[in-house]
């Protein structure tokens, strides 16, 4: 006859009777005990909160940096912006994919846009010629595309050549956003 360790009696083969065994207990039970991680409830992060964190990411990281604009697209439709200065935004035509400029460049294909020299540029002459009359001599564009969603962020200079050919825009966006959700939203991602 086999013994039930949970009761101080044998262990009866009926089969009608109960088993009689106490629930496990992880703390209890557990052959190694562990401290279990509180669950946090996850907070949320609104687009324009997003934006602005990344916004000072940018200006601290790029150290000639003197103004940023982001924006945050979902299909055709701009959700967010956040900009230091509207009438550089504006010029380079952050609020509308249809109007030609740097920001419509990589929001549809991706990537990155280089302007290093605005007195040279002949690919967007209208954005320039508007631009180097803010006192904007370069500036850089580049986009995070997702399947549901793109962002885009364009960086200013007073100085020529802001980011080196060298340097990922794209890359350094990405991580910008990944800091940024990481530092300021718990739980699930």
């Amino acid at each position: 006859m086999t013994t039930d360790p949970f009761r101080a009696r044998p262990f009866p083969s009926q089969p009608n009777r109960d088993f009689g065994t106490r629930p496990f207990d992880l703390a209890r039970d557990s052959v190694l005990a562990y401290p279990l991680r509180e669950v946090r409830p996850p907070q949320s992060l609104d687009a324009a909160e997003l934006l602005s964190a990344v916004g000072e990411l940018a200006l601290r990281r790029l150290p000639d940096a003197r103004d940023v604009t982001l924006v945050f697209w979902r299909e055709d439709r701009l959700l967010a912006e956040v900009a230091t200065d509207e009438q550089l935004s504006e010029l380079v035509g952050a609020h509308d994919v249809a109007r030609p400029g740097p920001v419509a460049e990589v929001l549809c294909r991706g990537g990155a846009v280089r302007l290093p020299d605005l007195e040279r540029e002949s690919r967007w002459p209208d954005a320039a010629r508007a631009l180097r009359g803010k006192g904007v001599r370069s500036c850089a564009v580049a986009a995070l595309r997702r399947p549901r969603f793109s962002l885009a962020v364009v960086v200013y200079s007073m100085a020529p050549d802001l980011v080196e050919a060298e340097t990922d825009l794209s890359a350094l966006l990405s991580d910008w956003v990944s800091a940024v959700v990481r530092s300021r939203v718990r739980g699930v991602v």
